[in-house]
């Protein structure tokens, strides 16, 4: 998982941001999962009415392998704690599209935060990034992810054992290879940013190159294949750099070396070596060549291939790889393909047979993922319904003593007795003992504390011996479990004449009955239309119900003229034929 933020300056607006994470044309779909774009439009205008600089904190959430609902909420709550900010009050939207090289990743969130909370408190942005890192590595932990190596990773798991969490850091540095080497990303988010405008991709160019190494035998191989995916090599200003730019425009699109994922030596050697004529073949074990890339993809390796070679003699001796870490529970992204790796030392039939079963098993769990992440998203729905419904009726008092049981005068007497005959038992225990004053002093004021706590003390009761005489005692209980009977039935009537409580009495019924069809029948379209306007869809529902109501009628109809029809035949020695 990787966590970025950036402050944006109130002064500067938000069309620019508002039109990428809420109208982003490079995304399959997006959902708003709190809070809208008026929010953050209303924040902007705050933080410029109040002199801030700032107006939100633009946090975005990147996870390697896609998360629950439930997750992404932790993921926040997290932040929230971290930074000082109220998670129920940033807006937060999630963006779906594939990314190159990870399938099992095509969603990330935007998080909006107020710079400023309802304290007047601003946001804590010290070491932001460090801690971002922190967060990103728990998370990934805690949902049983692949650790991620960031730049900042020795001073996370200082700080996470400086907070005690030793555990988490030990798993950290376990996972992590070459801890104190420097990390070196292929591409910055700028660069990323400006190939796109370009119209590049670096994350697929990256991928691309991935295979023709896969594919190719030689370096010179790999450089040839770089002109059908419309770039090429140009040597850079620096000694021993090159980049890659964009055969259309000539634009830079990135560093050579880092999109071919070689050190900056390595890929220098090799193309002075192209440049110079000499032998650039990748080091293969003998009798064996690469595998081409049309072989990797196209229909041929659909039949041919596993003919040749059965598929038990090649995948017996293929390393299979497992899912390493802490196991997240999560169901939808947890599902993942079983894979099997490929190594330079393979033949070629091997990485074609290997290439065919990864696609199959990537269909089979995409095909799966797809049939939970449609539950998950009704459940999600069904959800979403009556959190709208709850926030359009929170105006309304809510429903004093609901509970039949408050107001039920035998059991509010044995609750009352059960508090209070214990007291009074102990008070007379303690007074049969005369050396005992203070005991029994004591005795009595936790008794008649009781009473008072408990409406006891009533002028009503004035003439009454309520701790030494036992009919007396049982009267009164009686008599204040009728009273507080009959005051909390007043007050329930009081709030059952109100208008707006009767208006929601009667939402409420028509809710109960429309969550309950759509609950039943798992009609998603249904669904749809009551998140959108609740009232259509409840007129949509009873019009089906009278449909399904007709039809039954009829049917009922018909069974019991065909019935009569046979008793008549059966009484006539008639023996009917229907057809």
């Amino acid at each position: 998982m990787i966590i970025s933020s950036e402050p944006l300056i109130a002064s500067r607006g938000c069309g620019e941001t508002c039109d990428h994470v809420f109208r982003g044309s490079g995304n399959e779909s997006i959902d708003e999962i709190q809070g809208s774009e008026f929010d953050v439009m209303q924040t902007f205008d705050e933080a410029r009415d109040n002199h801030d600089k700032y107006a939100v904190c633009h946090f975005k959430i990147n996870p390697k392998r896609n998360i629950t609902h439930e997750q992404m909420l932790q993921s926040v709550s997290m932040l929230a704690v971290e930074f000082g900010f109220d998670p129920d009050t940033c807006t937060i939207v999630r963006h779906r599209k594939a990314k190159a090289g990870e399938p099992d990743a095509d969603e990330h969130y935007h998080l909006y935060a107020s710079w400023r909370n309802s304290a007047g408190k601003c946001l804590d942005s010290s070491y932001m990034r460090v801690r971002q890192e922190k967060i990103s590595r728990t998370c990934e932990v805690l949902f049983g992810h692949d650790i991620v190596k960031g730049r900042h990773q020795v001073a996370v798991i200082c700080q996470l054992r400086d907070e005690g969490k030793a555990d988490i850091a030990d798993y950290i540095e376990a996972h992590t290879p070459d801890l104190y080497e420097p990390v070196q990303s292929a591409f910055t988010a700028i660069q990323h940013q400006s190939a796109l405008r370009q119209g590049g991709n670096l994350g697929k160019l990256r991928q691309s190159i991935r295979d023709l190494r896969i594919t190719s035998e030689t370096f010179s191989e790999m450089v040839e294949g770089l002109s059908a995916l419309g770039v090429s090599i140009q040597k850079g200003e620096k000694a021993n750099t090159y980049i890659i730019v964009n055969n259309e425009n000539n634009k830079f699109l990135g560093s050579a070396n880092r999109l071919f994922e070689m050190t900056k030596g390595e890929f220098a050697n090799l193309f002075e070596a192209l440049q110079q004529g000499k032998d650039t073949t990748f080091a293969l074990s003998e009798g064996e060549s690469p595998v081409n890339a049309s072989e990797m993809t196209g229909e041929k390796i659909l039949s041919p291939m596993p003919q040749v070679i059965p598929e038990s003699t090649l995948l017996s001796s293929v390393p299979k790889l497992t899912t390493k870490g802490i196991p997240s529970g999560s169901g939808v992204s947890d599902i993942k393909a079983d894979h099997f790796a490929m190594t330079d030392s393979m033949s070629r039939e091997q990485k074609a047979s290997i290439a065919f079963q990864n696609e199959e098993a990537n269909r089979k769990a995409s095909v799966e993922k797809e049939t939970l992440a449609n539950q998950q998203k009704f459940a999600d729905d069904l959800l979403q319904m009556m959190s709208d419904f709850d926030k359009k009726w929170k105006h309304v008092l809510k429903e004093p003593f609901s509970d039949p049981n408050s107001r039920n005068p035998v059991l509010i007497r044995e609750k009352h007795e059960s508090i209070l005959k214990p007291l009074r038992t102990r008070y007379h225990v303690e007074r049969q003992k005369w050396f005992n004053g203070s005991s029994t002093r004591k005795a009595l004021q936790e008794f008649n504390n009781a009473l008072k706590k408990l409406r006891y003390d009533r002028d009503d009761f004035k003439a009454l011996d309520i701790l030494n005489n036992e009919s007396d005692f049982l009267y009164c209980l009686n008599w204040m479990a009728d009273f507080y009977v009959a005051g909390r039935e007043r007050k329930l009537r009081e709030w059952q004449t109100d208008n707006s409580v009767k208006s929601y009495l009667k939402a409420k019924k028509d809710f109960d009955e429309l969550y309950g069809y759509i609950q039943k029948t798992g009609d998603v379209e249904l669904l749809r239309n009551a998140l959108r306007n609740p009232v259509y869809a409840f007129q949509q529902m009873r019009k089906t119900k009278d449909i399904e109501a007709t039809m039954t009628a009829m049917n009922q109809s018909r069974d019991k003229a065909i019935s009569i029809e046979k008793k008549k035949n059966m009484n006539n020695d008639i023996i009917p034929v229907y057809t």
